[in-house]
């Protein structure tokens, strides 16, 4: 039997497109809402990464964290952190918050039960064999599905998007221009998705050079930086 298009349409979109930037929206309305509320006008940011650890780049990004006294929080491909202890190591050691992006970077929009637990626990056992029992789980491309959201109720695990993206993953982009949508588009209680691995061209590089111009400017203007696990004294972003 044949399935017409938009019946599939409609199941794909019920099944994970919906989910997927529902949730969004909702967790970044509640961010705003609840700092609002609780953090007393601070300008608080919450600086993350994805993709990583990088052998190459995450060295070097942490530095420019230590130089400046702030503390990140890194969604680890998991594949990337086994073939990287040392710097899972570093990460935990200097303060950093450390959750997990899949195994592999795969996206969860056309997967079905058996890859999305399969995704997760194995992320979940590789961090804690590194010595990092994870409770933070972002999605690669921001894509969930319904057994995801089943299986990180289950494993205990808190789902984090973002709020603002400076597509600093494009080959073509320049460091300037992360660099201007970074400042352009964040306010405080944002939570800043940029990458520490993959990207083409040697993406993480540019992410480099714009930070290093940033993050003196931001904490001038006034704002500070937290983990995610500190939003608003609460454990659910």
């Amino acid at each position: 039997m044949k399935i017409k298009l938009p019946v599939l349409a409609a199941v794909v979109c019920g099944y994970s497109l919906i989910p997927s930037y529902l949730l969004r929206y909702l967790q970044k309305v509640k961010r705003s809402r609840k700092c609002r509320e609780e953090c007393l006008g601070r300008k608080v940011l919450y600086l993350t990464f994805d993709d990583g650890p990088s052998s190459r780049y995450t060295p070097q990004l942490l530095d420019l964290l230590k130089e400046y006294q702030i503390k990140a929080s890194f969604f680890t491909v998991a594949q990337s952190a086994a073939d990287n202890p040392e710097l899972i190591a570093r990460m935990k050691a200097e303060g950093h918050l450390i959750g997990i992006h899949s195994v592999r970077h795969q996206n969860a929009l056309f997967r079905g039960g058996h890859f999305t637990y399969r995704d997760l626990n194995q992320s979940v056992r590789t961090l804690a064999h590194l010595g990092c029992h994870v409770h933070y789980y972002r999605p690669p491309w921001g894509h969930l599905n319904l057994f995801t959201l089943y299986f990180l109720h289950r494993m205990n695990l808190h789902l984090v998007f973002w709020d603002v993206m400076a597509e600093d993953w494009e080959g073509d982009t320049t460091s300037g221009a992360i660099y201007d949508k970074i400042l352009s588009r964040i306010y405080p209680g944002a939570m800043i998705c940029l990458h520490d691995g993959r990207g083409g061209n040697e993406a993480p590089g540019r992410t480099l050079e714009a930070l290093k111009k940033a993050l003196p400017e931001l904490l001038e203007s006034g704002y500070e930086f937290r983990t995610v696990d500190t939003i608003c004294n609460g454990r659910s972003a």
